[in-house]
């Protein structure tokens, strides 16, 4: 008999990520992280599946396995592991030293065996690929050091960003690309010493990168640049000289030089990305009628440690079949990527002709991905209300086939019983219609109304879909209907829909409110007297905003959100630019705008009772924030509760401490259960 979903089920869902072929096709490797209640972490270990055989096999059992690569002849893996730091950890404690930062690498047969320790760098390092059989192009963070003679426990700062959420205090640390090797143990430090790498591309014999950064001081832009690094020679050569433009990648496309970017003209920071060719310094776009987020922009909370795909894709370019052949592997096969389509996340195809064309169709949502040249993709996916497991889909995509490789998560989720969502367009009365969701309670009766929950996301270029959500599962499972929909700013559907710049609470908040409206009036079972609100980020804003123009809604939480734009400006690590960018002003620039759309400044109409959540490492949406409203609110006499979670950042709900995770799933329902 199958029972309801508890908070708890969390401990017991396998995340996977980080897909990766060998380079003679014949294996995927990949991670696998679980919840770990009792060290309130996550255990991660790699796992590869074989393609010929079926079988997946767990290479590695430490639980502390953090990224790798193949090895350079793909019969072994190399990976980054913190198996050895806790007694180094113990030694340091008792001496009172601070730890430096360094980066272990240790080697597996794919045949099995003893793990093997290869080096140790004192740098910290977030990717490895292996050049050749002792050199490793790392991803390492540099930062330069300051004169302190009085060994004072003292930060300084030159620029701004200073902060990044999920990385904390970061000073003037730059991400740069280095090689080691591991005869000689020499580190090289390849890019120059202001350059912040974003991504990079190897050639097909890994002699050369192709490198996305930005070398600056001072202020950080939101333009960079394309380089061409010689990996042997460390001589780099920038592509785009003079372009002002926004790179996300660039590989290459036989002997073109294939892009992705923006140059943020027309809809700003949240402009959708195009394809270009960069050739002689010059753009060529190959994409003109492309208008999708590429990227994974769908909002779910049961996926962990995948790869940032905002932009990126997977070079593959095989020639066009010869006349009469019958030959798949001959077929053009264009670039594969990941973009956001209304309300699902698919892998694409750049076709010849630069139209995007599907290769996902019974998933619903892609989070993790890689390609190999013959054309396979083996790619991380939620499918139904299943959290994501790993999917090959075959080189002739004609088919549509995909495959699932794993069921890590099956067993679990067969034994719950579900709220499935359902969907609705609702007319906003303005020309639009909105994609929505409603979720009956798990015990649901006929004739009987329940609370009702009106879930925002974040962003807000995001989306919901119909996937697995656990926290909503969680509220139906206790007796709530759940309620949820697209407002305009949302991805998947355009630009002239996502973009709300000026307008942020005007045309986002009429829309929320039209659906509210929509369920009041069109589910019987919704008490339109017990409604709550919540959301996260973006959506912790909308909630702030929400209360502080209407009174309909009983009980609110408002999660990782913002009350006041002004002062966001200089808080937090995106500010500098995105608060001018989205509202159209600065402290000292036409404040009245970003403050026209700030909570705080209709606060003393609030009414209803306002649970905050915030980290204190929080530096996208600032703990300050939370402070601002939550002190106006106890000013005001307005019922609120003001919950910090310590040393968690923006990320909380989707990576934070398994016990983290659990204790806020649990405030936000006895916050609801209490006042609705």
């Amino acid at each position: 008999m199958k029972r309801n979903v508890r908070q708890q089920d969390l401990l017991n869902f396998h995340f996977l990520s980080n897909p990766s072929f060998s380079s003679d096709g014949g294996h995927i490797a990949f991670r696998v992280s679980r919840p770990n209640a009792e060290k309130n972490g996550y255990d991660s270990d790699i796992w590869v599946h074989s393609i010929e055989s079926g079988v997946n096999r767990k290479m590695t059992s430490s639980g502390t396995e953090k990224f790798f690569c193949w090895g350079h002849d793909s019969t072994s893996l190399v990976f980054a592991s913190k198996r050895n730091e806790k007694s180094n950890a113990k030694s340091n404690e008792k001496s009172n030293e601070k730890t430096p930062p360094s980066s272990s690498f240790y080697f597996i047969d794919l045949q099995g065996g003893e793990t093997t320790f290869l080096f140790n760098v004192p740098r910290a390092v977030s990717a490895i690929r292996a050049l050749d059989e002792s050199r490793y192009l790392l991803t390492a963070v540099y930062e330069p050091e300051y004169e302190n003679p009085e060994d004072a426990d003292i930060m300084i700062f030159d620029q701004i960003p200073f902060m990044a959420n999920g990385k904390g205090y970061i000073g003037q640390q730059r991400t740069a690309l280095a090689i080691y090797d591991a005869q000689t143990g020499k580190l090289d430090r390849l890019t120059p010493p202001f350059m912040d790498v974003a991504r990079y591309t190897l050639n097909g014999n890994k002699t050369e990168a192709l490198v996305v950064g930005v070398d600056y001081q001072d202020v950080k832009p939101s333009t960079n640049a394309v380089y061409k690094l010689n990996l042997f020679t460390g001589s780099m050569r920038c592509l785009s000289p003079g372009l002002s433009f926004t790179f996300a990648h660039a590989a290459w496309l036989g002997g073109t030089v294939l892009v992705t970017g923006t140059n943020h003209e027309k809809m700003g920071v949240n402009e959708n990305l195009k394809f270009y060719a960069l050739e002689e310094e010059k753009l060529i776009c190959l994409t003109p009628d492309l208008d999708s987020s590429l990227g994974h922009a769908v909002v779910a909370d049961s996926h962990y440690g995948c790869s940032e795909l905002s932009g990126a894709f997977s070079p593959r370019a095989l020639p066009l079949a010869k006349e009469n052949t019958r030959q798949e592997s001959a077929r053009f096969k264009g670039p594969v990527f990941c973009a956001t389509d209304v309300i699902k996340s698919r892998l694409y195809e750049l076709s010849k002709n630069g139209r995007a064309e599907p290769l996902t169709f019974t998933t619903s949502a892609v989070v993790d991905y890689c390609a190999e040249e013959s054309g396979r993709v083996a790619f991380v996916a939620y499918e139904g209300l299943y959290p994501p497991e790993l999917y090959l889909l075959d080189s002739d995509h004609e088919s549509g086939r995909e495959k699932r490789l794993t069921g890590f998560n099956r067993p679990l989720f067969e034994e719950l019983c579900l709220s499935q969502p359902i969907h609705v367009t609702v007319d906003n009365g303005q020309g639009w219609k909105l994609d929505g969701w409603y979720m009956k309670p798990t015990n649901f009766r006929e004739g009987e109304k329940y609370p009702t929950l009106l879930h925002i996301h974040g962003g807000p270029k995001a989306a919901f879909g119909d996937i697995y959500h656990h926290e909503m599962q969680c509220w139906s499972a206790k007796g709530y209907a759940v309620i949820y929909c697209n407002p305009r700013g949302g991805d998947g559907r355009g630009s002239a829909f996502q973009d709300i710049r000026g307008r942020y609470g005007d045309l986002d908040y009429h829309d929320l409110m039209a659906f509210t409206d929509w369920c009041v009036a069109n589910l019987d079972f919704v008490d339109g007297s017990r409604l709550g609100v919540t959301g996260g980020s973006y959506g912790g804003y909308m909630t702030n905003w929400i209360i502080t123009q209407t009174n309909r809604f009983k009980a609110a939480v408002s999660q990782r959100g913002i009350s006041n734009w002004v002062s966001k400006f200089g808080g937090c690590d995106i500010g500098y630019y995105y608060v001018e960018d989205q509202h159209l002003g600065t402290p000292w620039k036409t404040p009245e705008n970003p403050w026209n759309d700030s909570p705080l400044k209709y606060v003393g109409k609030a009414k209803t009772p306002l649970l905050f959540i915030h980290s204190t490492e929080d530096f996208r949406c600032e703990l300050n924030q939370a402070f601002q409203m939550f002190t106006a609110l106890k000013a005001l006499g307005v019922k609120s509760r003001l919950c910090v979670f310590k040393g968690e950042n923006h990320e909380l709900s989707r990576s934070g401490k398994p016990r983290n995770r659990l204790a806020r799933l649990r405030e936000i329902s006895d916050w609801f259960d209490t006042h609705l």
